[in-house]
């Protein structure tokens, strides 16, 4: 029996910043939204949850563990980043150009939108995003969704198919890089 893939943190700002930079869907329009990215500092580092227009779901955890490919089995987790997309492009307009791609210090959020034109920033408290007074509340609370679905999903943080599942393909494919 061999011992189960472990986290590797050096994997995370490898994972983020092909997403943020690199993964663009064809045939949509300049502003269009491809995807939508939350930053969010938590106890011990980062979580980044991403939605795509595809219906594309992960979770990162600068801890090196996550979630992918659940937005392509599970209706729950696609319609979470579903949602989350449509959400994110109804505030396109909050959001300004950037070409950091920096990531939140303790108490606040960062949300990253992606189009084939240009990449764009909002940032908010995460008290404001929690009380409902920020205008990326909404946002927020769908891009946490997801997180909801993928725990309903895999209880006890268990990583779907942890050796051989989307995640471990994707780590192997980084660890190559």
């Amino acid at each position: 029996m061999s011992a189960p893939n472990k986290a590797d943190p050096a994997i995370y700002p490898k994972m983020r910043e092909h997403a943020l930079l690199k993964i663009r869907l064809n045939n949509l329009p300049d502003d269009s939204v491809h995807s939508v990215l939350m930053d969010w500092a938590v106890a011990n580092g980062t979580a980044t949850v991403l939605a795509a227009v595809d219906g594309t779901a992960s979770v990162y955890l600068s801890s090196g563990g996550g979630y992918l490919g659940g937005g392509q089995k599970y209706p729950a987790i696609r319609e979470a980043a579903l949602q989350a997309v449509h959400l994110a492009t109804k505030l396109f307009w909050e959001f300004a150009p950037t070409e950091k791609t920096d990531l939140p210090l303790g108490g606040n959020v960062f949300f990253y939108l992606t189009t084939n034109k240009d990449l764009r920033i909002a940032m908010a408290n995460e008290e404001t995003l929690k009380a409902g007074t920020d205008p990326l509340s909404a946002l927020g609370a769908a891009m946490q969704q997801i997180i909801t679905e993928y725990r309903l999903k895999f209880p006890n943080n268990q990583e779907p198919n942890r050796k051989t599942g989307p995640l471990a393909k994707l780590i192997n494919l980084f660890r190559r890089r």
